[in-house]
């Protein structure tokens, strides 16, 4: 469900800076998520395996934000220890967020990363709610939603496991001011209404 359509803009601004500020994170920080399951075929220690293949200005302003639970939570949260110390990198672990309050996390996100492995991911909705809040995303190739997204402006596929790939695409999203509706009119494609008039339209063609 779409929920960051119907608030304005200075809603979104407010949600995003509420966030921010709690975590004690300045405008100019990059945030990157990680939204989802905290488990193997998510992958999602590939965000500390590519930070230094990052430029050092970059690790300066990024912090890393895992919004979710799983096994992987004390091996993710030695990893952070990890980047803080060789990295000067933060690392924020708010817990399980209830879904009403996710779109707040996503508003105050800059990049969104899905790196899954094979097998991981049919298609990947975390992706379709990053771009509603209009934050970068980054998928990997196991992501079925790289298909149709992958040509879009702020939107990156990386091979599988690929911690230079991801470094790369990090590196180019980040270079993009925040805009919370640059993919708005290209999504109105996979709304619910969307895919019901395609529905129908194409059981009109059997008839």
């Amino acid at each position: 469900v779409d929920r960051v359509s119907p608030l304005s803009e200075q809603d979104r601004l407010n949600r995003r800076s509420l966030i921010r500020a709690q975590l004690g994170i300045v405008e100019h920080d990059v945030i990157v998520a990680f939204f989802g399951k905290f488990i193997p075929k998510k992958d999602p220690l590939l965000m500390f395996s590519c930070l230094h293949f990052l430029p050092a200005s970059l690790r300066q302003q990024i912090k890393l934000l895992f919004v979710g639970s799983g096994a992987l939570k004390q091996q993710l949260e030695r990893a952070a220890l990890n980047a803080k110390q060789d990295d000067q990198v933060e690392s924020f672990f708010p817990g399980f967020i209830n879904q009403s309050a996710l779109v707040n996390w996503y508003l105050a996100a800059d990049v969104v990363v899905l790196p899954s492995r094979q097998a991981g991911e049919t298609w990947g909705l975390v992706a379709n709610e990053a771009l509603q809040a209009g934050c970068g995303v980054v998928v990997s190739e196991a992501a079925g939603c790289a298909a149709d997204f992958g040509s879009w402006e702020r939107f990156r596929t990386i091979p599988v496991g690929s911690a230079e790939g991801l470094a790369y695409a990090l590196q180019d999203l980040a270079t993009y001011p925040r805009h919370f509706n640059w993919a708005s009119a290209a999504l109105a494609e996979y709304s619910i209404e969307a895919a019901a008039q395609a529905l129908a339209s194409a059981i009109d063609e059997l008839r």
